[in-house]
């Protein structure tokens, strides 16, 4: 059982298969298979660092297996396309191990699962080395911009995506983002504002070793610094705190003092800005937490109880089922996460144009009903996590013409943004591009019902 192997790699490639094999969530298959190999903790950096730079990579990595076998791309074992993309990955952006051992290690691990095919893998990687013949992400856009499938290749997007960011945004913008979104997002905390102040957990974080920041984004977040595991500190145990994207910190405050009123969070989970609207109004107030997913409400449950809170009520059903009046209503809606390729870079090889054509469909039944739910004079507040105008601008533009008891209403966040240098945006509605704080690319639109 490859017991020869570096048990990182032996838990990267476990991943990097079920991603190629099985379309399996990178982040959901690495923790399992963290526990399942029993990786050392020593050893989870590597196998994390192996299985996101793969995955942010895989097609410049790919062009250097294609240039350097004899064997046709597509006619390769894909167990064997696994082993050489990582063995790339680390001679050309890591250097932890001496690149003879990753050709040994690589020559080892394909004995175990296609043995025939070790020489192959030897042979490439020894041509590679020899002729010292691998490419790095770019770290900084050339000027001028080559054509866009050079564009592609160069930032490891497939070109589907990069026309849909360059016809979106401009070859230029839109090549800003993909670049901001190879780059790495660290982990980051939003304090429980309804029991301790930022600068409470950024001290006992200090005595516990961790030398946090804070955010520039939100007044309530938290920066941690690399390899931090944030669920086994004693802030966040306590609940004092909660794991949380920095962009996802700005959705919440929108909506305004919510003490006393009546919110429903549509498409919940995990929860994050249900738990944050009730922090906000320091637990007075009444928040239903609706998702489809029962082992997803549990766990909004599970985080409501640590954090110590009463006013979020959880519900397992479809949004479009749920009944009622509501002061303000959250709708943070399923989409195809292209704003996140940052923490989740499997996205690059998952999204397909026609998911995102009927994730639209589905957000627009979703806003249809979730409009039904908002009293005269309440708020809808729509968000996605996505960077696809379909999903975003055109979907508020298309409900604003069904609903003209809905208005615009500006949208005023904590940080300023120098929109000159970016695609303006409508009254009402706000993006958050990667590039903007290093932070996931993010969309909201707020909408006032009348009459």
């Amino acid at each position: 059982m490859m017991s020869k192997i570096a048990p990182a790699r032996m838990c990267a490639y476990d991943v990097l298969r079920q991603v190629d094999t099985a379309n399996a969530y990178a982040h959901i298959a690495l923790r399992a298979a963290i526990e399942r190999w029993r990786l050392p903790a020593v050893d989870v950096g590597l196998a994390s660092e192996l299985v996101a730079g793969v995955l942010t990579a895989q097609r410049l990595l790919d062009d250097s297996i294609a240039r350097h076998s004899r064997i046709a791309f597509a006619k390769l074992d894909p167990r064997v396309v696994v082993i050489l993309r990582m063995s790339i990955y680390q001679i050309a952006f890591l250097s932890r191990v001496p690149h003879y051992a990753v050709v040994a290690d690589a020559v080892e691990m394909v004995k175990q699962v296609a043995p025939r095919a070790a020489g192959f893998v030897n042979a490439v990687l020894r041509s590679l080395l020899r002729q010292k013949d691998w490419r790095a992400l770019w770290s900084e856009l050339p000027t001028p911009l080559p054509n866009r499938s050079e564009i592609g290749l160069h930032l490891s997007y497939p070109d589907f995506l990069v026309d849909h960011f360059c016809n979106s945004c401009g070859d230029i913008f839109g090549s800003e983002v993909m670049l901001a979104q190879n780059r790495r997002k660290g982990r980051t905390l939003r304090i429980n504002s309804a029991r301790c102040t930022r600068d409470e957990v950024i001290a006992l974080l200090a005595e516990e070793g961790v030398q946090a920041e804070e955010s520039p984004i939100s007044p309530f977040g938290v920066r941690l610094p690399a390899g931090v595991n944030p669920s086994i500190l004693r802030a966040y145990t306590t609940g004092m705190c909660s794991i949380q994207g920095e962009s996802s910190m700005l959705i919440a405050p929108l909506l305004g003092s919510l003490d006393g009123k009546c919110v429903l969070d549509a498409c919940a989970a995990p929860g994050g800005k249900a738990l944050h609207m009730a922090e906000l109004a320091a637990d007075n107030t009444s928040i239903t937490a609706v998702d489809i997913h029962a082992h997803r409400v549990a766990t909004i449950r599970r985080q409501a109880e640590r954090l110590r809170l009463q006013s979020v009520h959880t519900v397992v059903a479809d949004a479009r089922t749920v009944t009622g009046e509501y002061d303000a209503v959250l709708l943070d809606a399923p989409c195809s996460g292209l704003g996140t390729i940052g923490r989740h870079p499997d996205i690059k090889w998952r999204a397909t144009p026609g998911e995102i054509e009927s994730l639209a469909a589905l957000q627009k039944e979703l806003l249809n009903a979730m409009a039904e739910r908002v009293r005269p004079g309440g708020t809808l507040l729509y968000t996605t996590c996505t960077l696809s105008p379909l999903e975003n601008a055109v979907q508020i533009e298309r409900f604003l013409e069904r609903r003209s008891d809905f208005s615009p209403v500006p949208v005023v966040l904590p940080v300023p943004l120098d929109i000159q240098t970016r695609p303006p945006d409508p009254v009402g509605q706000r993006h958050i591009w990667p590039q903007d704080f290093d932070s996931d690319g993010f969309f909201v639109a707020k909408l006032q019902r009348h009459g």
